[in-house]
Protein backbone atom coordinates (compact mmCIF):
# COMPACT_ATOMS: atom_id res chain seq x y z
CA UNK A 1 0.00 0.00 0.00
CA UNK A 2 2.60 2.55 1.05
CA UNK A 3 4.97 1.62 -1.76
CA UNK A 4 2.15 2.07 -4.29
CA UNK A 5 1.38 5.48 -2.79
CA UNK A 6 5.02 6.53 -2.94
CA UNK A 7 5.26 5.31 -6.55
CA UNK A 8 2.12 7.19 -7.60
CA UNK A 9 3.28 10.36 -5.85
CA UNK A 10 6.69 10.09 -7.49
CA UNK A 11 5.21 9.57 -10.95
CA UNK A 12 2.81 12.48 -10.48
CA UNK A 13 5.54 14.83 -9.30
CA UNK A 14 7.86 13.84 -12.17
CA UNK A 15 5.16 14.29 -14.81
CA UNK A 16 4.15 17.61 -13.23
CA UNK A 17 7.73 18.87 -13.43
CA UNK A 18 8.14 17.64 -17.01
CA UNK A 19 4.87 19.31 -17.98
CA UNK A 20 5.92 22.57 -16.37
CA UNK A 21 9.19 22.52 -18.30
CA UNK A 22 7.62 21.61 -21.67
CA UNK A 23 4.45 23.67 -21.23
CA UNK A 24 5.84 26.72 -23.03
CA UNK A 25 6.87 24.79 -26.13
CA UNK A 26 4.28 22.01 -26.32
CA UNK A 27 1.20 22.95 -24.32
CA UNK A 28 -1.04 20.34 -25.97
CA UNK A 29 1.37 17.51 -25.19
CA UNK A 30 1.72 18.70 -21.60
CA UNK A 31 -2.06 18.65 -21.16
CA UNK A 32 -2.26 15.15 -22.68
CA UNK A 33 0.46 13.95 -20.29
CA UNK A 34 -1.45 15.37 -17.32
CA UNK A 35 -4.69 13.73 -18.44
CA UNK A 36 -2.86 10.45 -19.06
CA UNK A 37 -1.35 10.40 -15.59
CA UNK A 38 -4.68 11.32 -14.01
CA UNK A 39 -6.44 8.48 -15.83
CA UNK A 40 -3.63 6.09 -14.84
CA UNK A 41 -3.95 7.05 -11.18
CA UNK A 42 -7.74 6.81 -11.36
CA UNK A 43 -7.58 3.29 -12.85
CA UNK A 44 -4.99 2.28 -10.26
CA UNK A 45 -7.27 3.62 -7.54
CA UNK A 46 -10.20 1.60 -8.90
CA UNK A 47 -8.24 -1.61 -8.30
CA UNK A 48 -8.40 -0.91 -4.55
CA UNK A 49 -12.16 -0.35 -4.47
CA UNK A 50 -13.11 -4.07 -4.18
CA UNK A 51 -10.90 -4.36 -1.10
CA UNK A 52 -12.72 -1.47 0.56
CA UNK A 53 -16.16 -2.78 -0.38
CA UNK A 54 -15.29 -6.28 0.84
CA UNK A 55 -14.22 -5.03 4.25
CA UNK A 56 -17.18 -2.67 4.60
CA UNK A 57 -19.58 -5.46 3.55
CA UNK A 58 -18.07 -7.71 6.21
CA UNK A 59 -18.52 -5.02 8.88
CA UNK A 60 -22.09 -4.32 7.78
CA UNK A 61 -23.07 -7.97 7.94
CA UNK A 62 -21.64 -8.30 11.45
CA UNK A 63 -23.38 -5.14 12.66
CA UNK A 64 -26.68 -6.02 10.93
CA UNK A 65 -27.05 -2.53 9.45
CA UNK A 66 -29.50 -1.74 6.64
CA UNK A 67 -27.35 -1.81 3.52
CA UNK A 68 -29.62 0.48 1.49
CA UNK A 69 -28.38 3.57 3.32
CA UNK A 70 -24.74 2.57 2.99
CA UNK A 71 -25.16 1.92 -0.73
CA UNK A 72 -26.44 5.46 -1.09
CA UNK A 73 -23.49 6.81 0.87
CA UNK A 74 -20.95 4.91 -1.24
CA UNK A 75 -22.64 5.92 -4.48
CA UNK A 76 -22.53 9.51 -3.26
CA UNK A 77 -18.82 9.21 -2.51
CA UNK A 78 -18.25 7.83 -5.99
CA UNK A 79 -20.16 10.71 -7.54
CA UNK A 80 -18.13 13.22 -5.50
CA UNK A 81 -14.77 11.69 -6.45
CA UNK A 82 -15.62 11.34 -10.13
CA UNK A 83 -17.06 14.84 -10.33
CA UNK A 84 -14.04 16.40 -8.62
CA UNK A 85 -11.64 14.40 -10.80
CA UNK A 86 -13.40 15.44 -14.01
CA UNK A 87 -13.75 19.09 -12.98
CA UNK A 88 -10.08 19.32 -12.03
CA UNK A 89 -9.00 17.95 -15.41
CA UNK A 90 -11.29 20.44 -17.16
CA UNK A 91 -9.76 23.29 -15.12
CA UNK A 92 -6.24 22.09 -15.94
CA UNK A 93 -7.20 22.33 -19.61
CA UNK A 94 -8.40 25.89 -19.01
CA UNK A 95 -12.09 25.03 -19.39
CA UNK A 96 -13.62 26.55 -16.26
CA UNK A 97 -17.15 26.68 -17.68
CA UNK A 98 -17.11 22.96 -18.45
CA UNK A 99 -15.69 22.26 -14.98
CA UNK A 100 -18.52 24.22 -13.40
CA UNK A 101 -21.08 22.36 -15.50
CA UNK A 102 -19.63 19.03 -14.37
CA UNK A 103 -19.79 20.14 -10.73
CA UNK A 104 -23.41 21.30 -11.04
CA UNK A 105 -24.37 18.02 -12.71
CA UNK A 106 -22.63 16.08 -9.93
CA UNK A 107 -24.49 18.06 -7.28
CA UNK A 108 -27.82 17.36 -8.96
CA UNK A 109 -26.96 13.66 -9.10
CA UNK A 110 -26.17 13.75 -5.37
CA UNK A 111 -29.57 15.24 -4.62
CA UNK A 112 -31.31 12.64 -6.77
CA UNK A 113 -29.46 9.73 -5.20
CA UNK A 114 -30.11 11.10 -1.69
CA UNK A 115 -33.89 11.39 -2.13
CA UNK A 116 -34.57 7.99 -0.50
CA UNK A 117 -32.63 9.14 2.57
CA UNK A 118 -34.66 12.35 2.81
CA UNK A 119 -37.86 10.37 2.32
CA UNK A 120 -36.92 7.99 5.12
CA UNK A 121 -35.99 10.90 7.38
CA UNK A 122 -39.33 12.60 6.80
CA UNK A 123 -41.17 9.34 7.48
CA UNK A 124 -39.28 8.90 10.76
CA UNK A 125 -40.04 12.47 11.81
CA UNK A 126 -43.73 11.92 11.01
CA UNK A 127 -43.76 8.76 13.15
CA UNK A 128 -42.11 10.59 16.05
CA UNK A 129 -44.56 13.49 15.82
CA UNK A 130 -47.62 11.19 15.98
Amino acid sequence: MVTALVSVCGICICVSLICKITERHAKEQAIMAVIGVCVFVFILMLSDVPIIFGKVDELISRAEIDTDYLKIIFKSLGICYLTQFSADICRDCGENAIASAVEIFGKIQLVIISLPLFESLIENVMVIME
